[in-house]
């Protein structure tokens, strides 16, 4: 179970890195291009972090029932 754990919480971090505010290295992006904001994008990555977990709920109780059959 606890690998099942950490499998979610490896899954949550990785959505949360996708969306994580960066400043570009190259002057010329960042000068041109350098205009996401995560607040922009909030409430799109509560909604992808709650179907995420969802999932993972829902696999583990499967998986669980499957090993007790």
């Amino acid at each position: 179970m606890s690998d099942r754990i950490n499998s979610s919480e490896w899954i949550l971090d990785q959505y949360l890195d996708q969306y994580k505010e960066r400043k570009p290295r190259d002057k010329t992006i960042a000068e041109k291009f350098n205009n996401y904001r995560f607040a922009d994008y909030k409430e799109q990555v509560i909604d992808l972090l709650t179907r995420g977990c969802t999932v993972n709920v829902e696999t583990i109780k499967i998986i669980e029932e499957m090993e007790d059959n």
